[in-house]
Parts: structure tokens; sequence; C-alpha cells
């Protein structure tokens, strides 16, 4: 009820506002083509933009014939109690049946953004919306009417029809997966039914994180390359795209949930989804899945030039349900999977692939290392005297009489000769740790050690397939 008579009491401050025009002269009425009366009139209308960005003023621009600005007003913007930005302008009188209305916002301590759209003047324009969408097709109205000779109308249908062509993300299944003149961001997490995350928005907006200028700069780079064609451009679409998944990171949550979201942006537009459509439009990528099969993970390499990201791969994990870019740890070590339960090590730290997680996490923990990489030290997975490297210190297991097993670090100093007991078990220790475990992969290759060969033999049924020292003739 406050809200209702809040709003009756703005509209009727208005409708007073908009009796007689600035200098309180009356002017006789002007009627456009189609008999509407469009002068004088007054204006009222809300700046829906980002909730962040503060505009300081709205200009508003008389125009001739062609678009081009005669003179122009500057009005003040009113911040409602539900955080709204409205301007109004008093009845005044326009030459011709459309204006310019420019929203203007601060851009670091001097400069300006100005985000200019068009209005077709009526009887009435207490309705108008000003929107970052309508202010990029401004520019193509420009030249629709300037160089193409088309009217004002005709110039806006054949921009919005042009922009919702470029810009609309269609689903795999041709369906519009959103409206480009939409300024709604609800986002369902990851596998939701629906979204209503808009495509051209995002484009820009997703500059925003970066700074004003990066952001601005982006506007205007998208409203002057749809001007000059009405299409979409593949390499600004492409940087767009960049920039939005430069801000995604893997995690696994405090229930130990593995999440793939961008972290950044929930401080400006709330969405954290990563939207296959929009990055299947961006990047011309196939997100799609090719198999229905529950256990079998897919991967696709990006293949756009005028991406960073081209060249990396993407993983659909069946154990969490979405896609996500591979990490470059992921690129250097192998990919973690949810079903995955290894140990890897890179730059000299060590990290955990854990069954539940689909994320490297680093891991301290002496004994898991060991265990992972070379097998359980308690139970029956490896023998006593088996050994291991961890950084460079050899760590052994060994296994009293009563058969209770533990890694010892007693031999970390100790070099072995061929006759030693330990020693094909440190050799094989050493080459585990350079080249791998001994698997079908590497099964005949033959390398080098501190001077000596070693070699792997695989055998699918033996238990104990290790690097072996080749022994000279």
């Amino acid at each position: 009820m406050n809200f209702v008579k809040a709003s009756l009491l703005f509209f009727v401050l208005w409708l007073a506002a908009c009796s007689i025009d600035d200098e309180g002269v009356s002017v006789v009425a002007r009627v456009d083509e189609y008999g509407i009366h469009y002068s004088p009139t007054c204006l009222r209308g809300k700046v829906d933009y980002l909730k962040v960005m503060k505009p300081e003023k709205v200009k508003i621009v008389s125009l001739d014939a062609k678009l081009y600005p005669v003179d122009s007003i500057e009005v003040p913007v009113e911040k409602s109690k539900w955080g709204e930005y409205y301007f109004s302008v008093s009845e005044r009188d326009y030459e011709q049946p459309f204006v310019k209305i420019v929203p203007v916002f601060p851009l670091g301590e001097k400069a300006k953004m100005e985000f200019a759209q068009y209005l077709r003047l009526r009887d009435s324009n207490t309705d108008m919306v000003l929107s970052l969408s309508q202010a990029v097709t401004s520019g193509r109205i420009e030249k629709l009417m300037r160089e193409d000779g088309l009217d004002f109308d005709e110039a806006r249908v054949q921009a919005v029809k042009e922009m919702g062509l470029a810009y609309s993300v269609v689903t795999e299944y041709n369906t519009v997966w959103n409206d480009v003149f939409s300024n709604i961001w609800d986002v369902y997490e990851y596998m939701g039914s629906s979204t209503n995350l808009n495509a051209l928005l995002i484009y820009i907006y997703c500059q925003h994180e970066v700074s004003d200028s990066a952001f601005y700069s982006t506007f205007k780079a998208y409203r002057e390359s749809f001007a000059k064609s009405g299409l979409a451009d593949s390499v600004l679409m492409a940087k767009s795209a960049d920039a939005w998944l430069s801000t995604f990171v893997a995690f696994d949550n405090e229930n130990g949930k593995t999440q793939y979201r961008s972290l950044s942006r929930d401080t400006v537009v709330k969405v954290s989804h990563f939207d296959e459509n929009f990055f299947r439009h961006a990047y011309g990528a196939p997100f799609r899945l090719s198999t229905t099969e529950i256990y079998v993970n897919e991967f696709f390499e990006l293949e756009n030039k005028y991406s960073s990201f081209n060249g990396r791969t993407f993983v659909y994990d069946r154990g969490v349900g979405f896609w996500r870019l591979q990490t470059l740890l992921d690129d250097s070590v192998g990919v973690c999977l949810y079903a995955k339960d290894s140990v890897a090590v890179s730059n000299g730290v060590y990290y955990r692939c854990r069954p539940g997680s689909a994320v490297w996490n680093v891991e301290s923990n002496r004994d898991t290392i060991l265990n992972k990489m070379y097998g359980y030290c308690k139970g029956k997975s490896i023998p006593n005297g088996e050994s291991g490297y961890l950084s460079d210190s050899l760590f052994v297991c060994e296994c009293d009489s009563s058969q209770m097993c533990a890694w010892t670090d007693k031999y970390v100093n100790t070099v072995f000769q061929k006759d030693d007991k330990l020693y094909a078990s440190a050799l094989n220790a050493k080459a585990v740790q350079l080249f791998g475990k001994c698997s079908e992969k590497l099964d005949g290759e033959v390398r080098e050690i501190d001077g000596v060969s070693v070699s792997c033999s695989w055998d699918a049924g033996s238990y104990v397939n290790k690097w072996r020292l080749v022994e000279s003739e």
C-alpha cells in the first residue's frame, strides 16, 4: 500500500511538472504524419542500467529529420527508495517527432560515459526505459536513416530485428534462449530448465568487472560494429566471452562438492552460471553431448582463432554434470575427474584428485602422496621393501614381524649399489618419479637414469609391473 501511495504521489507531481514548457510559454501543437500529437509534450522515464552504475544526469537532444542535433537540455535524475533512477522533463516544443535521450555516467574523475538512444514522440511519453541494448541499436538507426534512406520507424524496426538475429542465443533445438532487449538476469545453477541470461548484455557487461573504461570502450566497439553491418562481430564476441570465461573457477565448496562458477561477476549482475548456450554462440563451439552413456566423459578442443583460449580443452564430467574449461594444471598433469583417485606433482607441489571431486587440491600429507603414487604401505597393496620418492627423498615401506607396515625415511641419505637388497626397489621408485608408473602405455619404453638404463615391461595380469634395470651383455 505504501508503494502504491508513493507511486501515485510521484505521478501527480510529475503531471504538474508537465503543464507548460521550461520558459513558461505555451506552444502550438505539432502532429506527425500519422496524425499523432507529439509536441508540445513532456517526458518521463527510468534509467535501467546496472544498479551499481549511478547516472549523474540525462541529456534531452532535439533533432532534425536525419537525427542530427539541434539543441539540448540537461535534467537531473532522482533515485527512488527502491534504488531505481528516474528523470522527467516538463512540456517542451520539438520540431521533429523524435529525440535522442542520453544518460550520463561518471568515468573516472573527469571523463563521462554516454549511452544515447532514440525515442519517437507520442502524445504520451511517460514510460520510456533507457537501457544498454537500446543504446547499442542507436548507431544502426542513424546509419539506416542517413545512408540507406529509411524513415525512423523503418530504421528502428530493422535495427531491432537485426539485433535479435545477431545476438539472441539459439539453443541446439533451434529455440531462442533469451531476448536481447530483456534486462532480466535470473539464472538457475548449472542444469536449470530455464534462464533469462541476456546474450547481448553479457557480451558488454562482462567487461564491467575489469574497469569502467573497459566496459565503455567495449560498448562503443559493439555499437560501431553493429551500426556498420547489422551483424555480430566474431572478434568482439570471442574477446567478450574470454573476459567472462577468465573469471570462472573450479573449486570444492564447504560440502566437498565441485563447483564451476564465475566468482568476480557476482558483484555486478549476480550471474555465476556457466551458460553453455552463450559460449556456444560466442565461440561457435559444440558444447553438446554425443552420447547418452552415463559414465562416459566428453572432451573437445576449442577452435576459435580470435579467442585467447584457442586450443584449450573443455570437459564434460558426467560425475558432476556440467561443462568446464580444463585448468592449466589439468592440461599439465592430466584432468581431474569425479571418479579419479590419484596424486600428481607440478613444479615441486603435490596435488590430489580425490574421488567425488573434480579439481586438483594441494596435498601435503606424506603417506597419502606415497600411497597414491606407489601403492598402499598397509595391507597387501605393495610388498615389504617397496620404495618411493617424495621430492628428492627416498622412503621405504617396511613391515615388522607382526606385519604392521609403514613408510620410513631412515634410508633418505642412503646410496644403494646393485648388489644391495633395496637397489631394484629404489631404482623403480626413481623411474616412477621421473616417468610415471610402468603401465601399458609405457610398455617397452627404455629410459636413462643416473647413467643406467631402465625398461618398462607391462603385463596385464601382473601386480608387480615395474621399471627394471637393463643389464648390459
